[in-house]
C-alpha cells in the first residue's frame, strides 16, 4: 500500500451500507457490509481492508446514495493514519475527482427516495 501512496489506482470494492452517509465522503469494503451505527456504535463489523473514499472538494456537501454491488473507482490513494471528523481512524483514503460522480436528476432522487420506502 506505501508505494501506492499519492499514485492513481482503480479499486474495486463494495460501498458500505450507512444509517448516515457523511457529506462528501463514503466507505468502500472489500465485502458487502451494513452498518448500523446507532445500535453499534463503534463496535461495528467492518473489516480491516476499508477505504475511505472522498469527493472533490466542490462536492464536499453531496450525499452519495448507496449503491449495491461491486463498483469500481479510480483516483488518488493516500496510505497513513487519518482521524476523520466522526472519530473514525482511516488509514487508507483514495481522493476522486469530480467527473467521477454526479448530481442525480430529480427523477433519478425520486426513485431512489422510493426504493428506501420499498426494501424487504
Amino acid at each position: 500500500m506505501r508505494s501506492a501512496n499519492g499514485k492513481q489506482r482503480k479499486i474495486v470494492g463494495y460501498m458500505v451500507q450507512q444509517e448516515r452517509p457523511h457529506l462528501g465522503r463514503f466507505l468502500l469494503s472489500p465485502r458487502p457490509v451494513q452498518m448500523s451505527e446507532h445500535a453499534d456504535g463503534e463496535a461495528d463489523d467492518l473489516p480491516a481492508a476499508l477505504v475511505t473514499v472522498y469527493l472533490d472538494a466542490s462536492q464536499s456537501d453531496w450525499a452519495v446514495p448507496y449503491t449495491r454491488g461491486l463498483i469500481s473507482l479510480t483516483g488518488t490513494i493516500e496510505v497513513g493514519r487519518l482521524e476523520e471528523t466522526d472519530g473514525r481512524v482511516s488509514w487508507v483514503r483514495m481522493r476522486i475527482t469530480p467527473e467521477a460522480t454526479r448530481g442525480m436528476s430529480p427523477s433519478e432522487l425520486d426513485r431512489y427516495f422510493h426504493s428506501l420506502q420499498h426494501k424487504h
